[in-house]
């Protein structure tokens, strides 16, 4: 059904006189009869009665009215629908993440659900490597991850993460350095289960810094690894967004050298280009204070 047709219906039931409903549609008396003649063919029905007194609904009309004005709203629903779909302001968006944009990425969600609340959102933790490969396939839209050299994929750095010594509080005032606090603790790290770059990433260190020998406990849980530092057991290498989300309060010192920094971007396949993605990547560069090159 044309949905002018239907609009005049309404308009003219609400009316009761052609002149004012022709008035209210800004169409000449004429055109509004020829499109009610139009509907009442097509529909096989006589929709209006004209009398001395104006125009009124007829009983097939009356019980088509209730109807009408359904059908419109859910017609004026469906057109903002493709609306918001055609200016990327509905619809859904995955997301992939790794630990180290726990800092970063809940204060972009969240600035961009408040402009876009009709954007749903998926988060799901992934490696950068695992990321890459979904970008790639589309399985995911865009990705929290380390930067890579792909390119077919775009990246726009958010920042940087580190790895650190993390020590109980009393070692910040002790003038140890990262060998010597390393040697005299017993290391307590992630397994590769539970975090398998960070995992991967720590291996690398501990092998370019020849110490790879060391005996280390690995835990499931990032929080059993802070109890076990905070009780003096040992201490641990984490990057330095896991601590400082977690307020830990513990001795944090910054690893230099031997792939211990790498650069955190917002990443996504240059391929596709879905509308919700890139209001999401605009929402990010309007609010990326980021000084790093």
């Amino acid at each position: 059904m044309d949905n002018k047709l239907l609009k005049s219906f309404i308009v003219l039931a609400k009316s009761k006189s052609y002149r004012e409903a022709a008035e209210k549609l800004f169409i000449t008396q004429p055109a509004l009869t020829k499109q009610i003649k139009s509907l009442e063919q097509g529909l096989h029905l006589s929709l209006f009665v004209r009398d001395n007194h104006g125009t009124k609904l007829s009983i097939e009309g009356e019980m088509l009215y209730r109807s009408a004005l359904v059908l419109d709203e859910q017609i004026n629903h469906f057109t903002c629908v493709a609306k918001k779909i055609r200016t990327g302001k509905t619809g859904s968006i995955n997301i992939g993440y790794t630990s180290s944009f726990l800092n970063i990425f809940p204060d972009i969600v969240s600035a961009f659900n408040r402009q876009y609340p009709n954007i749903n959102i998926n988060l799901i933790e992934m490696s950068s490597a695992q990321q890459e490969e979904e970008l790639l396939k589309g399985s995911i839209d865009l990705g929290f991850m380390r930067k890579s050299e792909n390119e077919s994929l775009s990246f726009m750095l958010l920042g940087r993460d580190y790895l650190c010594v993390v020590a109980h509080p009393d070692n910040r005032d002790r003038k140890m350095n990262i060998d010597e606090l390393v040697d005299a603790n017993n290391l307590i790290l992630l397994n590769e289960t539970s975090n398998p770059e960070l995992y991967h990433i720590v291996k690398v260190y501990l092998k370019k810094r020849d110490l790879r020998k060391k005996p280390a406990q690995y835990l499931t849980n990032i929080y059993s690894i802070l109890a076990l530092v905070g009780s003096r057991t040992g201490v641990s290498i984490l990057p330095y967004s896991i601590v400082s989300f977690l307020k830990s309060g513990f001795s944090c010192q910054a690893l230099s050298g031997y792939e211990s920094q790498w650069l955190l971007s917002l990443a996504w396949n240059k391929q596709l280009e879905i509308l919700p993605c890139m209001e999401f990547i605009k929402s990010v560069a309007e609010n990326n204070h980021n000084d790093d090159t």
